[in-house]
């Protein structure tokens, strides 16, 4: 209206906003990588949020004074957010991660270990165990949403936060465990701690890379080699946010075939 044509970024937000909006659920397996990558995050997100919300809820069953106690795995949680937010700055994601699940789960396992008469021990144990998964739990919300390609974060994050929210349903049946064993409760959220630590080791590794804005950009699963061309449903180079894709390799072919000649 005014005569100034607008700028070109403004476009190409519109766009990316377009692709956004046409994303859908189906597209967090879209290859055989992003398949691999989001089931997963989907067991990370979940076994630890069986051990967070499993740790809380078993606080009242612990020795000593139930409100002091309750007290101190709430307070336990800031020292465990500080460290969080210096690991996530310095060291890599799939490390950092790993080696706070580590540390919670083998705590949590040393538990069974102590002797009866040492009650207070078993209450340190116990909230540094809550501690490490504290940490791993706050990092998971920045490592996931750089794993994903721009057009299908959200929804990414949004779905392994949905599957953190199956976690947090069946942790108090953990917990109810312990009327059978009062240290099977420890002995089961501290086995799936330190496997899920395990699994953690083979995803991608996002830190000092830029973050993906398609699916062809997002990094790969260790240990492992997909083809971009062998989706889970359809094409991945079909679709109205990759159709720019499409023709820029359809032109680097098109040159090197006339390099050749």
């Amino acid at each position: 209206m005014n005569g100034i044509p607008p700028p070109e970024t403004l476009g190409e937000m519109q766009d990316l906003n377009a692709k956004q909006d046409q994303a859908i659920l189906l597209d967090l397996f879209r290859t055989q990588n992003i398949a691999v990558i989001t089931v997963m995050s989907l067991l990370l997100w979940m076994f630890t949020s069986v051990g967070y919300f499993g740790l809380s809820l078993n606080t009242s069953n612990l020795h000593g004074n139930a409100y002091l106690n309750c007290f101190l795995s709430a307070v336990i949680e800031v020292p465990a957010y500080v460290i969080a937010w210096l690991l996530l700055r310095t060291l890599p994601r799939r490390y950092s991660i790993s080696g706070t699940l580590f540390f919670g789960g083998g705590v949590i396992l040393f538990i069974q270990l102590v002797p009866s008469d040492l009650h207070l021990l078993s209450v340190i144990l116990a909230m540094l165990g809550k501690f490490g998964v504290t940490a791993a739990f706050s990092m998971l919300y920045v490592y996931t949403a750089e794993l994903y390609p721009t057009i299908v974060r959200n929804m990414a994050v949004g779905a392994t936060s949905m599957s953190s929210r199956v976690g947090s349903i069946i942790a108090p049946y953990f917990v109810y465990l312990g009327a059978y064993d009062r240290f099977l409760p420890y002995i089961l959220m501290g086995s799936l701690t330190v496997l899920i630590g395990i699994l953690t080791l083979f995803l991608p590794e996002s830190y000092g890379n830029p973050l993906p804005e398609t699916f062809q950009e997002m990094l790969r699963v260790k240990g492992t080699v997909f083809q971009d061309v062998s989706p889970t449903f359809g094409d991945p180079l079909e679709g109205p946010y990759n159709e720019d894709l499409r023709g820029t390799n359809l032109a680097q072919g098109c040159q090197n075939s006339l390099t050749l000649k």
